[in-house]
């Protein structure tokens, strides 16, 4: 099998697919066979459905004029001026006896085999079933006419209100064996169907089938199962009743004439189908295998070495020259790697380069020294505060070459700034720090929070307001740091958000959020949130890394 690949593979793939398609005429074949299935399937279901539709009707026909044939008998035996006599008579025993002899001789409600009186309060006044039977039939139904099954009783009721001068004076209900109704469906039923009668619940009452009584017949289902056997099925309601008749025809009957044919069908399929599978299988790997060798090398590509990745491949076809191609994308790509990579690093060296050499640190903290022990000697105590802070501002945000600070230094740079900012401003805010002990070492980027503080001086306080309050809140939140810098100033709306960013000093929001992205990725952020007149909220999402990770670009894995 291998060296059939290894010859295929001199063939070009355009080759290889038209030598698949010589098995298309078979494929074709065999759809002929199973479209020819399905139809002589379908058309002998059509006619069954026709036929047991057809025999749905004539049957409801037949039952709804035998149930007329009753009713019209019950309307008739309850006109009996005897009936009435009965029902108003309070038990006379003359009337008694003449009424039992009337019931016993009448002729009308054919086929019954009980009769039972009720009077007004739905008590049985007469029954004359068997003396174990009297007395255990509970009225059916309290309507002016109205059928009923009862199972227990293995019978049908037939249940007629008597009304004397527009008041019900009592019922009489006829009970009737299901043998009375088998005329009704006898002449449409034969050796491969059957006719049942169900009630509103789809439960099994009476009909030519052996079924359980109350068992459920699924007839929303296309076909239903029944005692482990299979059938097809129309239905259609009895008119005046929530009774419906069914007609089951057994599934096996339907499709004996078709087997035959589906199994010769069957061998003549599973032939093609495996000289099919032979040819396919062959032709599929000498085109796959090569792809999947592409495919393979692609999900195990390393940054490191893309060499390592490059694909092996000895044929001569369109699949080879893909192979060649992707090794020398390999190798462009992993050239660019390298330069990227280098660009990257001058580029971060350019910008710390550029913000150190803004001011001569030597020349700047030897004037500032100068300027602090003035202070002191004029005993200046607010200018002597300001000249340290802002000595240990600049120390810690230019001196200091690392990129990471812990959020206890980087709170003592606010701090600082803070105190020079209070030198100009005085009191016109307050500060309130909540920082929670657990996060005073994570490490954060430097001189992150300072320009979001400067903005909040700037231009959130009013110097006629009292109250202002500038909060600094730092805490873990579901494996992140979250800081907020918060204020009650003056607050903007969103439209305006992107005119605020311009007036912030020093770096800026843009600049905090892309430095954001660019040291954590895509998974932090920095949000705003501002109500005119009530205040602004930036919200900082950033990594919860504790002390003693080195602050190299990409500490957290992205």
């Amino acid at each position: 099998m291998k060296q059939r690949r290894k010859l295929l593979r001199n063939v070009s793939i355009r080759s290889r697919l038209l030598f698949g398609f010589i098995a298309l005429p078979l494929v074709v074949m065999i759809i002929c066979f199973l479209l020819y299935y399905n139809f002589s399937m379908q058309m002998i279901i059509s006619k069954n459905q026709e036929s047991s539709q057809h025999s749905v009707e004539m049957v409801e026909e037949l039952f709804h004029l035998n149930m007329e044939r009753l009713e019209d008998q019950m309307t008739e035996f309850c006109a009996q001026g005897i009936v009435y006599d009965m029902l108003l008579s309070d038990g006379e025993s003359s009337v008694r006896k003449n009424f039992v002899a009337y019931a016993k001789m009448n002729m009308n409600l054919n086929g019954r085999n009980r009769l039972v009186l009720f009077n007004e309060k739905q008590e049985v006044i007469y029954d004359d079933a068997g003396e174990k039977e009297q007395g255990n039939l509970s009225l059916p139904s309290t309507l002016d006419i109205s059928w009923a099954y009862k199972k227990e009783h293995n019978g049908i009721f037939l249940t007629k209100r008597i009304v004397y001068h527009n008041e019900t004076i009592g019922y009489v209900c006829g009970g009737f064996k299901e043998g009375a109704f088998s005329p009704s469906f006898t002449n449409a039923s034969s050796i491969s169907n059957m006719i049942i009668i169900i009630d509103k619940d789809n439960h099994y009452l009476f009909g030519q089938a052996a079924f359980p009584k109350g068992k459920n017949i699924q007839i929303s289902q296309d076909m239903v199962n029944v005692n482990g056997k299979s059938y097809y099925h129309e239905s259609k309601q009895i008119e005046g009743m929530d009774w419906k008749v069914v007609n089951l025809v057994s599934s096996e009957y339907v499709l004996q004439e078709i087997h035959s044919t589906r199994n010769m069908l069957f061998l003549y399929g599973v032939a093609i189908l495996i000289l099919e599978a032979i040819l396919s299988t062959i032709v599929y790997h000498s085109i796959y295998d090569p792809i999947h060798n592409i495919l393979v090398s692609m999900r195990k590509l390393d940054e490191t070495n893309l060499i390592s990745s490059q694909v092996e491949d000895n044929g001569k076809d369109e699949v080879h020259e893909l192979s060649e191609n992707f090794n020398d994308l390999l190798n462009r790509v992993q050239e660019l790697v390298k330069t990227v990579a280098l660009e990257q690093e001058q580029k971060r060296e350019t910008q710390l380069q550029l913000l150190q050499a803004q001011i001569n640190p030597h020349f700047l903290f030897n004037t500032l020294n100068t300027l602090h022990y003035l202070a002191i000697l004029n005993e200046d105590n607010p200018v002597s505060e300001g000249i340290s802070a802002l000595s240990k501002l600049l120390r810690n945000t230019i001196v200091d070459s690392n990129e990471y600070v812990d959020v206890e230094e980087e709170i003592e740079n606010v701090k600082n700034y803070i105190i020079i900012q209070k030198l100009r401003y005085g009191d016109l805010f307050e500060t309130v720090y909540n920082i929670d002990e657990d996060v005073r070492h994570c490490r954060i980027l430097k001189f992150l929070l300072q320009p979001i503080v400067e903005n909040s001086i700037l231009h959130a306080f009013e110097e006629d307001r009292e109250h202002q309050i500038l909060t600094i809140r730092a805490q873990a939140e579901k494996g992140c740091l979250k800081i907020e810098i918060g204020d009650n100033g003056k607050g903007f709306q969103e439209v305006e958000q992107s005119y605020t960013n311009k007036k912030l000093s020093g770096i800026g929001i843009m600049n905090i959020q892309e430095r954001i992205r660019l040291m954590y990725g895509d998974k932090y952020s920095m949000n705003i949130q501002s109500e005119v007149n009530k205040g602004t909220i930036v919200t900082l999402l950033l990594p919860y890394r504790k002390g003693g990770i080195t602050d190299v670009q990409g500490i957290d894995s992205r």
